[in-house]
Formats: C-alpha cells, structure tokens, sequence
C-alpha cells in the first residue's frame, strides 16, 4: 500500500506560493504511516523551489502510482485542492482521495456532496485516524467502523462517530522530516530574516479555550507536551537535522491561563538544563492578564526571541463585539512588559470586525503608536467558514463575495459591516498597511530609489498620489 500525501500547489491560483514552512501536519502522518511500515512520500507541491504546475502534479502521479493520497487545505486553499483532486482521478479513478484540515474539515459534508473526486475526507485530529482508515481500505473492508471521517456511499454523505482528541501528545512521533519534498534546509520560514536558519516548526501545545468569534478553529480542549519531550524533539532538531530555530504553532504559547505559565517555566528551564538556549524560538502569545514579566525573562534566557501577539483593535468596544476577553490596558501592559523582558513583538491587527467605525481604526492607530511593537501585520477581517463570524455575517446578508480564492485576509474585502462599506475597509486597511506596516522611512526610500531607474520614474506619479492620499486620509480620520 503506497501513500503520497500533498500539500496542493496554490501558486497555480494565486501567483505566488503559500508555503514557506515544512507541512507539519502531513509529517506527523507520515510519520505515524512509516511506523506501520507503510510506504509514505510527503509532496510540498507548493514549496518556492518546486512550485508544481498542474502538469508537474499528474506526472508526478502517474510516477508514483499511489493507492491513496491524502490531500490538506485550509479554507483559502481549497480550490488547488478541489483541482488536485480532479488531475489525480484523471490519472486513476480508483486512487482514494482523502483530505483533511481546516479547509475539507470545516465544510466537509457541502465538500462530500458537491466534489465527486474526493473519497473521504477526516473531521478532527487525524493521527490515530489515519492508521485506521489505510488498514480499512487496504482489506477493502467497511469504512464505518473507522471513527472520525466523512464518505460518500451509495451516493449519500456518511458520517461515522467523532474520534476523541489526543490526550497524551508524547506518545506522538517526531515529525517525518526525512520523508519531505523538497528538503526541509529549502524553506524560508514564515519570515525567515527574524530568526536564524533552517527553521523547524513544531507543537508544544494543542488547543485554545477562548471564543473569538473570527475564529475557526474547534479545538477547545488544551492539552500539553512535557517539557522533556519537548526538548528531545529540539535536540533531534538541532543535532541529527541541523535547524537553528523553531517556530512553535501553538494557538497561543503564553498567556491563556495561569497554569500554562509553570508550563512555560518548566519548559524553559529545560532548555536551558540541556543547552538548547542556542536555538532561537517564535511563538504567538495572548495579551491578558496572566502575562508574567518572571516568565516572559525566563523565556527570553532560554532562548525566545519573538512572540506574536493577536491584538487586532485598540478599541475596547470592538474587542468585546468579538469576544476576545482581554482589555485594551492588558494589550499595554502585555507590549511593555515584553520589552522589558528583551523579547521582540508583532502585532497582529484586524480592520473590518463588527461595529468598527473609522473612529475606531483611528484609536487601533493610536494604540499602535503607543505600544511600538517591533513589527505590525494588518489583515483584513475575512469571516473563515466555520468561524462565529461567518454564520452571523452570511445570515445577516453581509457576505458579497464566496470565492474562497479571495479570502486571502490582504488583497480582497468580501464583506460590508453596519459601519462601514467594503471600499472604506479596503481603504482603511490600506491606510493602517501604509502607516505601520514598513514605516515613513521605508516609503522615503522608495521614492528616491524611484529615480535610479526607468521603471521606477515610471512610478513617481503614483506613488506621490498614494503618499498624499493616506496623509490626508490619516488627517480626516483624527
């Protein structure tokens, strides 16, 4: 039994290649596959060094000739998935087409109903599934006594019995690094000049307990890795594969509860006991109340380097409308505290949420100046399927657009709000963008980088008028 999973080639439908960092999810398969002495390939058709055309990918199938491949997608990627899964039956109609993630996961019975190439398709998480699901299709046997994933029969969508989260997160193997193409050394980290290189991504968590309503993510149980296990992953990482850093994908590392911050703790003095403080690592973070200026140095000592923070509006008033339980003073009180402790922080920022006026935008603004983080990311607010936000905004007619290509969260606003129209939250996101994101010395430099060639004394007009329109735009709006 031959298994080749795929993250699809996005590059095809957006222009630009979505993957900057190793598949996580597809090597923790891979892994679990390869223990059952299964033969597994993890293909990043999307990676920047191999960016698969459509082309590529049925060649590639055809090489291979897998008897099932297993295809992942977040919402935003599920027409390269859709296409993938078409190019493979078109190689092999009996090839069993599985996908998973957020993406199939969070719509998976609309998924089933309408995309005839796609199998089955698995709801939660998949490790324990997995192995499952391959010992049922190799002995051609009933897929209802597999726990956890959708199908088609008879042309109807079955449902089987959700299969219960991990619990215990060590007995999971290390990622298959060694099953991945192209080379994990390849990859340029989600921003790659802000930590040193190859950087790994890992979990030391699973889980969020808090509402956010943009969110889609369903995960509410938390559990954890010990720290020792931790740590052998980060030595397996660093001595045996040669990565300098780590990026952790936790929902939210620090700042959830008051006993995450002993695990915090723990885990630190861990790294730092096995000398591991050599790495640097990322991670996201939550401003609340449980942040800790002893945890935050603990974690700065052992190594962290830059933590993320999802603060997404400087006005109380919005925070609330979309439940994110913190206060605009833990948001201070977070930033400060951060950089007394020596660590580096971006701040995440959402234009677009329910009641948000310009007002608003303008106190978001306010806030940004105030705390100074070392980085800023504006996104544009996009109701994800599954997420509170979208349920409410399609039911109130406020969606215009359902073309997930366009949910990109940075090119597309595919809704309108109470408040504000679509144009004025493109322009307001623009604005922010211009504003925070690189800085008014960033733009001096461009404009007189214009005139040291051709093409960019092309771009002079407009660049003068897109200088003048958000200066006095930031005028109007305070």
């Amino acid at each position: 039994m031959k298994i080749l999973l795929i993250s699809p080639p996005i590059w095809n439908i957006t222009g630009e290649s979505m993957s900057t960092s190793p598949p996580l999810g597809l090597m923790y398969l891979a892994a679990i596959l390869e223990l059952k002495k299964y033969e597994v390939l993890v293909l990043d058709a999307d990676a920047e060094n191999l960016k698969y055309t459509w082309d590529d990918l049925e060649a590639r199938i055809r090489k291979e000739k897998p008897d099932i491949v297993g295809l992942t997608a977040t919402s935003l990627t599920l027409p390269a998935l859709f296409r993938s899964a078409e190019i493979i039956k078109k190689v092999d109609p009996g090839i069993v087409i599985v996908a998973g993630g957020y993406g199939p996961t969070l719509e998976a019975e609309k998924i089933l109903g309408e995309e005839k190439n796609i199998d089955i398709i698995m709801d939660g998480e998949s490790e324990a599934t997995i192995v499952e699901l391959v010992k049922v299709i190799e002995n051609n046997e009933s897929l209802d006594q597999v726990q956890g994933i959708l199908y088609r029969e008879r042309g109807e969508v079955r449902k089987t019995e959700m299969r219960e989260q991990i619990n215990d997160l060590d007995s999971l193997p290390m990622p298959a690094y060694h099953l991945l193409e192209p080379h994990y050394s390849t990859y340029t980290g989600v921003h790659g000049e802000l930590l040193k290189m190859p950087n790994a991504v890992m979990l030391g968590s699973r889980g969020c307990p808090h509402r956010c309503i943009f969110c889609s993510n369903k995960m509410i149980k938390v559990r954890f890795r010990s720290p020792s296990n931790i740590c052998d992953e980060l030595e397996y990482l660093r001595d045996k594969l040669g990565f300098k850093s780590a990026q952790l994908y936790d929902n939210e590392f620090v700042g959830m509860t008051a006993n995450q911050n002993q695990w915090v703790g723990d885990l630190c003095d861990e790294i730092i006991k096995r000398g591991l403080d050599n790495m640097e690592f990322l991670v996201q973070g939550r401003c609340n109340k449980f942040i800790d200026l002893e945890i935050l140095k603990k974690m700065r000592r052992a190594g962290f380097k830059w933590v993320w923070w999802g603060v997404e509006s400087g006005s109380q008033k919005v925070l609330d409308a979309i439940k994110k339980d913190i206060k605009v003073d833990d948001i201070k009180r977070t930033f400060k505290l951060a950089k007394e402790a020596g660590l580096k922080s971006m701040s995440f920022i959402m234009v677009g949420l329910p009641k948000e006026t310009r007002e608003d935008v303008a106190m978001t603004a306010k806030l940004l100046r105030e705390i100074k983080p070392e980085l800023v990311r504006i996104h544009i607010t996009t109701p994800l399927p599954g997420s509170e936000l979208y349920d409410t905004w399609r039911r109130e007619g406020k969606i215009e657009e359902f073309d997930l290509k366009k949910y990109d969260t940075r090119h597309f606003v595919v809704h309108h709000t109470d408040e504000l129209t679509s144009k004025e939250i493109m322009e307001l996101y623009q604005m922010l963008a211009f504003r925070f994101e690189h800085g008014r010395l960033y733009f001096i430099k461009v404009f007189f980088k214009s005139f040291l060639s051709m093409r960019g004394l092309k771009k002079i007009p407009g660049r003068i008028k897109k200088i003048f329109k958000y200066s006095f735009g930031w005028l109007k709006l305070k």
